[in-house]
């Protein structure tokens, strides 16, 4: 029972941090964008400049800057506690080297799983499933995607957030899983965990799903940079469609889905076979 529970709390304990970070650095983020959109009117000499901020551009503002520094936040935090209880930190993730092609691979892999995403998420929706759900799973990817500037899109979502969502579950949490149950038991945790993470309903169905990839590709490769690669290439992706899919006609976008289906699947194949056939990492 003990080890359960120590095992519990670990898992919960650091699954739960992210989130409470996020919430954490929101706030000076938010104070900083309402003070910067309150100088004209402090310039002006409005006795009460505060009353005439838009609060929505203030929230819209502060969104990806709060993501960057709540992956920073949340990375030294997980550094910082395990230092307190003198247990290993970097060493627990496993970022073993690895061969290039291995990672190109990877993250071409996540690239492709998007489109197939988005569409198996699309036919759910037209069905009737849930409207509800899917209303309230629209909604948030409106307010986190629109509006945004690229390239703050691309640190936050492209690269900030899958560096620490890897480090969190498929380096800490997985690790310690994997010495304290089955393999089997240690990857469906830890995929059920990445999902109840995304505290939505409908994104976090799929992320268990992406969370079953990433475990496997972490448990074939024996490092943290293919998953890391995989769930990079997965979120810009992402983000390039949202800024450009207007562009995409009907045909390009139907020829671009086939591909993707195809693709992502070989990719997985392709790293899977080749990891076995190379046996130890280079």
């Amino acid at each position: 029972m003990k080890k359960f529970l120590k095992v519990f709390s670990y898992c919960a304990g650091f699954t739960a941090l992210p989130l409470a970070i996020n919430f954490i650095a929101a706030v000076p983020v938010v104070v900083f964008f309402m003070v910067l959109y309150s100088l004209p009117g402090i310039l002006v000499g409005n006795p009460d400049p505060f009353m005439s901020i838009d609060l929505n551009r203030v929230m819209q503002s502060s969104i990806m800057p709060s993501l960057i520094l709540s992956g920073i936040l949340t990375f030294f935090s997980a550094w910082a506690i395990h230092a307190i209880f003198k247990r290993k930190f970097l060493e627990k993730l496993s970022f073993n080297k690895t061969q290039p092609a291995f990672i190109a691979a990877s993250f071409l892999a996540g690239c492709a799983l998007q489109m197939p995403t988005g569409f198996i998420v699309s036919l759910i929706e037209s069905a009737g499933v849930a409207p509800d759900l899917f209303e309230k799973y629209s909604e948030n990817i409106e307010t986190l995607m629109d509006n945004q500037n690229i390239i703050l899109q691309i640190l936050a979502v492209g690269i900030a957030a899958p560096l620490i969502e890897e480090i969190i579950f498929r380096g800490l949490i997985f690790n310690q899983l994997k010495k304290n149950t089955p393999i089997s038991v240690a990857l469906v945790i830890q995929a059920l965990l990445f999902g109840i993470a995304h505290l939505n309903v409908v994104q976090g169905s799929y992320a268990f799903v992406l969370g079953i990839i990433l475990g496997l590709v972490a448990l074939w490769s024996d490092s943290l940079l293919l998953p890391i690669a995989v769930h990079v290439g997965m979120n810009l992706s992402g983000v390039f469609l949202s800024e450009f899919e207007s562009g995409i006609s009907d045909i390009a976008g139907l020829v671009m889905l086939i591909i993707s289906f195809l693709l992502a699947p070989a990719c997985m194949l392709f790293i899977h076979r080749r990891i076995k056939e190379v046996g130890d990492l280079t």
